[in-house]
């Protein structure tokens, strides 16, 4: 009797099961198989072909040191140009799932994976609301099989979870239109995580600062006794909504407070300075300079990190995409979407100009925070361009066919060349070679520039006896010269510091890592 009554209840769930899938779309079905790609795409043979270079081994390193020596921090990592401190927030979303995998640093990779397939998804179910559920469907396509989308998805670093929080962003920005002001609060708590991800995502405050403006603009031109209500509750939200930025700021203020406002004095030189933004200088030539860049950071954002660099092809897809964009703001009074199509335009417009300002290059995990936005105008674009009669879908459906060419040969899922395995591998080797209480240090010699060996300091410091701490460096009794790059035949003669002041140059032992560098070691005589 029991075994029945299981059976029958096993038979019932199932047949809601089925029931309740027969209720989905032809688009539900879609991003299931979507979300399947992007699983794959994400996560296959992560260990076997993540990248963990100097700033994933430092990242890794200090996070570690947040659990094992009861180490906060407060700044997060130094920036490539100004040498501004970020915030320190994506030390602490690494920190339980490096804990979780400890000494393995692949936790936060994985981590960083999910966001990527949780940002397909997304796009789907938020675009929605933007954009139209078609428009959104298929901008959620084009991101999935995106080989720069996904190489970004593959590695931990701090640009990373940008897509995920900016898409996050526009969305609430959007309903604070449409539902409440109060999702003002969401819109500025996701400014103040994009901007401790990378400094660039500060142009997406210019971006929302428009919107805020304009909300405010209309709420002062009423006089009724609702617009007054909503006013006073935009007042409010703008004021809590201050209150969270600044309290995410509040590590790096009471750091800047100990070292002489080191990172506000770096940041006015960024914008002040003649060596970063070409608005910053009084030369007019150079603005217009700037302005004449932003037709090559247009088609960086667009169509570089999609189809690749082809400047004729891209100069014309540039053109098709500025006058589809211009019909949509023309035919606004027609559009069912428009507010969420406007919040993407001038996202993306604020994007290309404030990039196009900067002096600097500007690399692909610069924009990651634009990356939804991108794919979400392209899809906008498609569907425009495919109601045109006859030649429209043949259009449409050449670009895609073309986008898919470009991009699935360019994921590459195999082993690397030199493994996360090898550099721990190439750590254990240099491990057993000290002693319980030997004080020593290694030095990396290699394409990266990373002389302080970030990624095998990390794999060092798991060990029983890590290398010596930055204040112990002068009193190490054994070096160890990595040399990845092998361009020394004497690498002993080479010109960095912690070589050049080691007082033994006669090497003690010189051993290979079989497939892997050459190790000399140096040791203090007795």
């Amino acid at each position: 009797m029991l075994i029945t009554t299981s059976f029958g209840r096993k038979n019932k769930d199932m047949k809601q099961i089925k029931k309740w899938v027969s209720t989905w779309s032809w688009q539900q079905y879609v991003v299931i198989a979507l979300l399947g790609v992007a699983l794959f795409t994400r996560f296959y043979n992560l260990s076997g072909t993540v990248q963990f270079l100097g700033d994933q081994g430092r990242d890794a390193l200090i996070v570690s040191r947040i659990f094992t020596a009861r180490d906060p921090v407060f700044i997060g990592p130094v920036t490539s140009v100004g040498n501004m401190y970020l915030g320190p927030l994506y030390y602490y979303f690494m920190l339980p799932f490096l804990w979780l995998t400890y000494p393995s640093p692949m936790g936060p990779v994985y981590a960083i994976a999910g966001l990527g397939v949780a940002t397909v998804f997304l796009l789907y179910y938020l675009g929605k609301e933007l954009v139209g559920s078609k428009v959104a469907l298929l901008a959620a396509g084009l991101y999935t099989f995106s080989a720069t989308v996904t190489s970004l998805a593959r590695f931990s670093w701090n640009p990373n979870p940008a897509p995920l929080v900016s898409l996050i962003m526009i969305w609430a920005l959007h309903r604070a239109f449409k539902k409440s002001v109060w999702y003002w609060v969401v819109v500025s708590l996701c400014f103040a995580i994009l901007i401790q991800l990378h400094y660039i995502t500060l142009l997406s405050g210019v971006s929302f600062a428009v919107f805020w403006l304009y909300q405010l603009g209309t709420l002062l031109r009423g006089r009724t006794a609702a617009k007054q209500r909503k006013l006073k509750q935009f007042g409010m939200t703008s004021l809590v909504s201050a209150g969270v930025i600044v309290l995410s700021l509040l590590p790096l203020l009471l750091f800047d407070w100990k070292h002489s406002w080191l990172n506000v004095q770096a940041f006015s030189q960024l914008f002040v300075g003649n060596d970063t933004f070409k608005v910053a200088t009084d030369q007019g030539n150079r603005f217009l300079r700037a302005v004449a860049e932003s037709q090559g950071r247009a088609m960086h954002i667009l169509f570089e990190i999609s189809i690749g660099a082809l400047r004729t092809l891209n100069e014309l897809l540039l053109l098709v995409v500025a006058v589809v964009l211009a019909n949509v703001v023309r035919t606004k009074s027609n559009r069912k979407n428009f507010l969420g199509e406007l919040i993407c335009i001038v996202f993306l417009l604020v994007g290309i100009m404030g990039t196009a300002l900067y002096e600097h290059s500007i690399f692909d995990h610069y924009i990651a925070y634009l990356f939804p936005i991108t794919f979400l105008i392209l899809a906008i674009v498609l569907h425009e361009v495919a109601k045109i009669r006859f030649v429209g879908p043949v259009l449409s459906l050449f670009f895609l066919v073309y986008f898919l060419q470009y991009n699935v040969p360019r994921m590459s899922f195999g082993d690397t060349g030199w493994t996360l395995q090898d550099m721990q591998r190439t750590s254990q080797a240099i491990s057993e070679r000290v002693e319980p209480s030997e004080k020593y240090n290694i030095v990396l010699l290699s394409e990266s520039g990373d002389i302080d060996g970030q990624n095998y300091r990390y794999f060092l410091s798991t060990t029983e006896n890590p290398p010596v701490l930055t204040e112990e460096r002068g009193s190490v009794e054994t070096l160890f010269i990595i040399n990845e790059d092998r361009v020394l035949d004497r690498v002993v003669d080479s010109p960095v510091y912690e070589i050049v002041v080691f007082p033994e140059k006669d090497p003690k032992e010189v051993f290979e890592i079989p497939g892997g560098p050459e190790i000399t070691v140096l040791r203090k005589s007795e």
